[in-house]
């Protein structure tokens, strides 16, 4: 985890699954989206960052994206919030109650498992 986050009282409103190593592999885009959000949310716990398996080109890989189960909040609130932040570029919901956020450089809204996604894509102005 970076110093700089480590000091930040956002800190205390992020929790890991066992599987997440930390914030270490995220770039500082990211982080930043990740201070924003839950300064708007509350408290989220964070379920994937760069490792674990995603798709062959996913924003994960990159250090760009987190999945992530909201704590006080429900997930179509948090992914309407998450819409709302400028550095967002994709954001998915999953039936889980998993939402998913990226800094990438697409605009993606999407819900569901892989064969029933519902996609909205918009070039971004970066």
């Amino acid at each position: 985890m970076s110093p700089s986050f480590a000091a930040d009282t956002h800190l205390a409103m992020i929790s890991f699954q066992p599987q997440v190593k930390g914030l270490n592999c995220l770039k500082p885009e990211t982080i930043g989206m990740i201070k924003e959000l839950t300064a708007k949310i509350g408290p989220i716990q964070i379920t994937s960052t760069c490792g674990g398996r995603h798709a062959r080109n996913s924003q994960h890989y990159r250090g760009n994206a987190i999945d992530f189960r909201p704590l006080a909040t429900s997930p179509r609130n948090a992914a309407a919030v998450a819409k709302t932040i400028e550095a967002v570029g994709g954001v998915g919901s999953y039936s889980n109650g998993l939402v998913h956020v990226d800094v990438g450089d697409r605009e993606i809204a999407w819900y569901g498992k892989k064969r029933s996604r519902r996609l909205a894509y918009a070039g971004r102005g970066r």
